[in-house]
């Protein structure tokens, strides 16, 4: 099966070998490319491309169009198309309707809620050349089959991913009591934390930042005492993760399975994770059992979860271990490129076969 990978962002030489020196996670795209055995197209391959097509439409429409435009050129000498985000895979549907020999389109989908992300699927029928569409939240996979329309054997939810290797437990690492870690940039609700903690006998160091963001978050207010608010590099991340004894990510109420990244990440590190339970963020935590959930914007429930798991390290622990085996199970890197590779044999088999017909 020969495959093309269209991946937003830059997979260059700089971050393969942080990777190869144990100072990045694994990532996705990689391990996907080597184990299919495919081809890359990124934003730098956008950059580097001599096409006037290409360069006029990272002028006129962005990246992530000229993108799919570039692989549209390229799809007529593949079998399989897989699409790392649907600002890639709606465009290349696009440009794949009319024809009628293509390759199998396997698009994985963050969020297909907002309303100009529809008009594709209700207007144009986008869905008609995306033979899988791979989803992270139960709450998306009902609006994508039942807002949209999508045949429900041509969506495919599975558990977003941490690098269980990297991200692990680090029993060399002294825990110290009085740390609780936090991580994240998108909607997070850092108000309601350092609220539910104030004046407890802590210290809060908050990683303000993302891997996919680059503008800086900064405090809304000045910093009570005994808070820290910086950014920090993967490296030392999992650091501040393993010396910590109690992990919280809060969120601000919204559909979107916000903050999944951040939580796989800790959870992975055998720690115990205190989550907001939004909308979108249900499919991961079982509350009591490998994470526990509070309610969103509410910090007195969230300072009654800190207090009680700080009073019981037994029950912290526990949580922590089985979490880890949750991450082993059903949301380590390997498991997710095995499901996503299954997905994709089976988009190209299907459609080989409706060919054929």
């Amino acid at each position: 099966m020969r495959t093309l990978i269209l991946a937003a962002g830059r997979f260059g030489s700089p971050l393969q070998q942080e990777i190869a020196a144990g100072r990045e996670p694994r990532l996705d795209v990689f391990e996907l490319r080597d184990v299919l055995g495919a081809d890359v197209l990124d934003h730098d391959s956008v950059d580097a491309s001599p096409l006037g097509s290409v360069r006029a439409l990272r002028r006129t429409a962005g990246v992530s169009v000229a993108l799919a435009w570039l692989g549209a050129l390229s799809a007529p000498r593949y079998d399989a198309v897989l699409t790392t985000g649907e600002e890639l895979g709606i465009p290349l549907a696009a440009l794949l309707l009319g024809r009628r020999k293509r390759p199998a389109h396997t698009m994985i989908a963050h969020t297909l809620t907002p309303w100009k992300k529809q008009i594709f699927f209700h207007g144009l029928r986008v869905q008609s050349r995306i033979d899988r569409i791979l989803c992270y939240a139960s709450s998306e996979e009902r609006h994508i089959v039942e807002r949209l329309g999508v045949p429900r054997h041509k969506v495919v939810r599975i558990n977003y991913q941490a690098d269980e290797r990297f991200f692990r437990p680090m029993p060399e690492v002294p825990v110290e009591l009085d740390l609780i870690c936090s991580a994240g940039q998108l909607l997070r609700d850092y108000d309601c934390l350092i609220a539910a903690t104030r004046d407890l006998p802590v210290r809060v160091h908050i990683a303000a930042g993302s891997p996919w963001i680059s503008r800086e978050l900064g405090p809304s207010a000045a910093l009570p005492p005994g808070v820290d608010w910086r950014r920090y590099n993967r490296y030392d991340l999992r650091d501040l993760y393993a010396r910590s004894a109690i992990a919280v990510v809060p969120i601000l109420q919204n559909d979107y399975q916000t903050g999944i990244s951040t939580i796989l990440e800790m959870m992975a590190m055998g720690k115990c994770v205190i989550a907001t339970r939004t909308r979108g963020q249900t499919d991961t935590i079982i509350d009591g059992v490998n994470g526990v959930y509070v309610p969103p914007g509410d910090p007195q429930a969230l300072r009654a979860a800190i207090e009680r798991l700080r009073g019981d390290p037994e029950q912290a622990r526990r949580i922590g271990e089985e979490a880890r085996r949750f991450i082993e199970r059903e949301a380590g890197l390997g498991v997710f490129v095995e499901r996503i590779v299954d997905t994709m044999q089976r988009a190209h088999r299907d459609l080989s076969g409706e060919e054929a017909q």
